[in-house]
């Protein structure tokens, strides 16, 4: 009989911080888009727009909207890229993006403010804000809207 209510405590406490540690995400959402944006702008630095664009959510319904207009797709929003600021003999230049504030919209939407900071290799520095719709796909955060100003 002692050894059924030792086991039964164990199987009870197991069961306890299993429940617990399925209710607590493993990485807050502030922190993971953090980190999504902070590898996106290396691979901007790097010159590599493809790694770049990994941080955008890869469908035709994704936006890009500045004081130039809208761009909607996630192919033509790296077509955008590309004309823009790739040009022979230059890299892209040197990016940073600062994450000013995350506030969770649900589980699969957040809204993301960003400034940006851009040295190009060849131009002026450009500085701004962004708002960013952020996507949960497949347990990454994506860019689905990005007003950038």
């Amino acid at each position: 009989m002692k050894t059924m209510s030792v086991l039964f405590c164990a199987a009870s406490a197991v069961a306890m911080v299993a429940g617990v540690s399925a209710e607590t995400p493993a990485v807050p959402t502030a922190k993971a888009i953090e980190r999504t944006l902070d590898t996106s702008a290396a691979a901007w630095s790097a010159g590599d727009l493809k790694t770049f664009m990994g941080c955008y959510e890869r469908s035709p319904g994704t936006r890009f909207v500045s004081a130039s207009g809208t761009v909607v797709g996630y192919d033509a929003i790296e077509a955008m890229y590309a004309s823009t600021y790739k040009k022979p003999g230059a890299g892209l230049g040197k990016l940073k993006l600062d994450v000013i504030d995350v506030k969770e919209l649900g589980s699969q939407y957040a809204f993301a403010v960003v400034r940006y900071h851009l040295k190009p290799d060849t131009g002026a520095e450009a500085s701004g804000l962004s708002t960013l719709l952020m996507h949960k796909v497949d347990g990454r955060w994506l860019i689905n809207s990005d007003h950038s100003s």
